[in-house]
């Protein structure tokens, strides 16, 4: 009994690790993934752009169909709009991934989790928009309030504050957009990503190691 006493504890302090071994293979696994991040910070700041210029060109969009009074045209119209965009960023994505999973060389638990969430988060924006829908509400404040979560909740994992703040900047223009109506909603939601996506994503792009 006592010699299984010795071999356990031998075994177990081999095994042992330290707070500060802990805390240093922690740090090298989120500087690793960040490594993997700022490398996919391409596909962020991609959709980026997509949904900032389909913010933008909505708003010329319905302030030209109705300064024409052309009212049984905005459906169309705006539907056009989103669909040809998100579908070119979809074309895009589909290249830039492929590029990015060649050239990967590091890969982390970390990218998987946040991997999930944001599959998450894509599924609550559908979720709330067809609860909007059915309700006859604005969407808006609640997907820039997903957006948020999504964006704060990757900036505090991956420990980069510029992405946290973005994060919080969506949280900001969600509760603004209850003060808004109509087109200058598209302008708050283009403003809410330049903020919230962009400025930080191109910040993670070209952060130190």
């Amino acid at each position: 009994m006592c010699l299984y006493k010795y071999i356990n504890r031998k075994i177990m302090d081999k095994n042992y690790l330290t707070p500060e071994e802990s805390f240093t293979i922690i740090t090298k696994a989120i500087s690793n993934f960040k490594t993997n991040y700022k490398e996919s910070a391409q596909i962020f700041l991609l959709w980026g752009w997509i949904l900032t210029i389909a913010c933008f060109a909505q708003f010329i969009i319905l302030k030209i169909l109705q300064s024409k009074e052309a009212y049984a045209q905005i459906g169309l119209y705006s539907i056009g709009n989103w669909v040809v965009l998100i579908l070119i960023g979809f074309i895009i994505q589909f290249f830039v991934l492929r590029k990015i999973d060649k050239e990967k060389k590091v890969r982390s638990y970390l990218e998987g989790y946040l991997k999930s969430l944001w599959i998450v988060a894509i599924g609550s924006y559908l979720v709330a928009a067809i609860i909007c829908i059915k309700l006859a509400i604005e969407p808006l404040p609640i997907i820039l309030l997903i957006a948020g979560i999504g964006t704060t909740t990757t900036g505090l994992l991956l420990r980069f504050r510029p992405l946290a703040i973005g994060g919080i900047a969506f949280f900001i223009f969600s509760i603004a957009t209850t003060f808004v109506s109509g087109e200058y909603l598209n302008l708050l939601a283009g403003a809410a990503i330049i903020f919230g996506q962009l400025i930080p994503g191109y910040l993670l792009k070209s952060a130190k190691e």
